[in-house]
């Protein structure tokens, strides 16, 4: 039976319980920090890595101005300190007017103000230009454009050959112009708010459609991030969770230290307090122990000066070293008198057989007279 009890003394002990309270606590601890720790990645990263591409549309404006332009706010996707690709994307048709333009100029402005956007207004828009001055663009670029030639007569074959596809895919007979307005272009200081988009090839130039590209290119462990996902997700949770777990254990020892030198103090102050109070009583009682231990007997006197102060713990302790003083003294008065009780009986003794003696003598001295 007792094979059976022991382990279940020690398994029910207080620091067994104490170890089971500390692991469980220590164990729900750790798993909600790695449920902090896994939520914490994904806003790191939406705040950390920029979006790959930002395609803003633009809506060009005709019949009010020399060129087609469009004015557009830009997303705010955009980050500070990343580098970007930038790139106007025109789609226009193959159509004669567009063929003949030949090459012509686009223009770029990335400005800090936001100026009302024209295609939001019903009135004939004003000078685009008139909010492009050296305060306000951030960036800006000038490049050509030119649509890609073809030979009349492959033209010509081509559709012949694939007429019926012609006929069902009419985007087949559109251009897209992809035109390159700056390589690596970084905003430092400040991020733009609008664009300015300036097609300089006349209002005869026609366009289906206008867009700026923003490609960021990602470096480092931005990069890691972005093509690496689920790696990045797995290795950046586990850092996450062990500076969680190392500041914890560091906060740990701090509160402890804090605490435990804390309950030093006050024992400290505790122990001087009662050392402080118990001096005299101390001295006291060594001093009766020392007397005592000369005398041999007898109730020893403890002698105080006057005008001092005993407190109620000297008190307590004085009677307790009389009390233990009158113990050691009473088996020295027992002894005594057992020894006093006896040499009277030796006394006695001694007086009685002197006494017959005596009267043996005086019998034999009649018998001898008579």
């Amino acid at each position: 039976m007792e094979y059976v009890k022991r382990p279940i003394r020690v398994a029910t002990a207080p620091s067994a319980q104490r170890a089971y309270l500390t692991t469980f606590f220590l164990v729900a601890t750790s798993l909600t920090l790695l449920g902090i720790a896994t939520l914490a990645y994904p806003v790191f990263y939406y705040s950390y890595v920029p979006k790959k591409v930002v395609s803003v549309p633009v809506h060009l404006q005709y019949n009010a101005g020399v060129n087609p332009y469009g004015l557009t706010s830009v997303s705010k996707d955009l980050m500070l300190e990343t580098s970007y690709d930038v790139a106007v994307e025109l789609i226009l048709p193959r159509s004669p007017p567009n063929l003949d333009r030949g090459n012509f100029m686009v223009a770029l402005f990335a400005m800090k103000s936001a100026p009302n956007n024209p295609a939001h207004l019903w009135a004939v828009p004003d000078d685009p230009y008139k909010h492009v001055n050296a305060d306000s663009v951030i960036f800006s670029s000038r490049r050509p454009a030119l649509i890609p030639y073809a030979d009349p007569l492959v033209s010509a074959s081509s559709r012949l050959l694939f007429l019926p596809y012609h006929i069902f895919v009419p985007e087949s007979e559109q251009a897209t112009l992809t035109i390159p307005m700056g390589e690596l272009v970084e905003f430092r200081d400040q991020l733009p708010l609008s664009m300015l988009l300036d097609v300089q090839a006349g209002q005869s130039l026609q366009v289906y459609s206008a867009r700026i590209e923003l490609v960021a290119r990602l470096r480092g462990i931005r990069w890691a991030m972005y093509n690496h996902r689920i790696i990045s997700f797995f290795v950046c949770t586990a850092c996450f969770w062990i500076a969680e777990m190392t500041s914890m254990g560091f906060a740990w020892l701090l509160l402890s230290y804090c605490l435990s030198g804390r309950g030093k103090t006050k024992a400290a102050v505790q122990q001087n307090t009662n050392a402080g109070a118990g001096d005299g009583s101390d001295h006291t009682a060594a001093a009766v122990r020392r007397e005592a231990e000369v005398t041999g007997g007898g109730k020893p006197e403890v002698k105080r000066e006057a005008g001092e102060d005993v407190t109620g713990k000297a008190r307590i302790k004085e009677e307790s070293v009389e009390r233990n003083t009158r113990a050691l003294d009473s088996p020295r008065r027992t002894s005594d008198a057992d020894n006093e009780e006896s040499a009277g009986v030796r006394d006695l003794s001694a007086y009685n057989h002197d006494e017959n003696r005596g009267l043996l003598r005086r019998r034999l001295s009649q018998k001898s007279i008579s």
